[in-house]
């Protein structure tokens, strides 16, 4: 399947992207994706996914509760096998997050990148690609106008790996 949507977040008029984010986090517990790439020059350990109603248990496994931060989500998918690589601005307002994630991810499951440029925001699994203006922190999710291009298919996010491979890793 293939396809992409633009999401214009418009908060006061109540269209916010957590949905977007709850959803494609969903979809990677079920199967993860053997590697996550998040890019972000601001980042926050926002709660990401509300489970108030116990609605997720089934997904969340042995990690349910009422609420899940992203660092929690990010670790739970890295328990479940997906090599996370996560490149952030070299800011002291991340590293409180980057803190975090390394404190409950297994080294081996997770490169950090940090550089003081890093401006781009995007998320990528296997088949998928989240890409735009947004800032993964509360005001990014919750409270500005974004603009999101969400891909789905496997050459989009073929591509963006690829890319961000040669940026992140091979230029070292």
């Amino acid at each position: 399947m293939t396809g992409s949507r633009n999401v214009r977040t418009r908060p006061r008029n109540g269209l916010a992207i957590t949905d977007l984010l709850t959803s494609t986090l969903l979809s990677e517990l079920c199967c993860p994706s053997d590697e996550l790439w998040i890019v972000s020059g601001w980042i926050t350990d926002i709660p990401i996914l509300e489970n108030k109603h116990r609605q997720y248990d089934a997904v969340l496994e042995s990690v349910a509760r009422s609420s899940l931060s992203l660092t929690e989500v990010l670790a739970e998918l890295a328990a479940r096998g997906a090599h996370l690589h996560v490149a952030l601005r070299s800011v002291d307002h991340n590293t409180r997050f980057r803190n975090r994630l390394q404190d409950r991810v297994r080294p081996d499951r997770l490169s950090l990148y940090e550089s003081a440029d890093v401006h781009e925001k995007i998320m990528v699994g296997n088949d998928w690609v989240m890409k735009g203006s947004m800032n993964f922190t509360w005001n990014g999710v919750q409270q500005n106008e974004e603009s999101i291009d969400f891909s789905v298919g496997k050459a989009a996010a073929s591509f963006e790996r690829l890319e961000l491979r040669t940026r992140w890793i091979e230029a070292g």
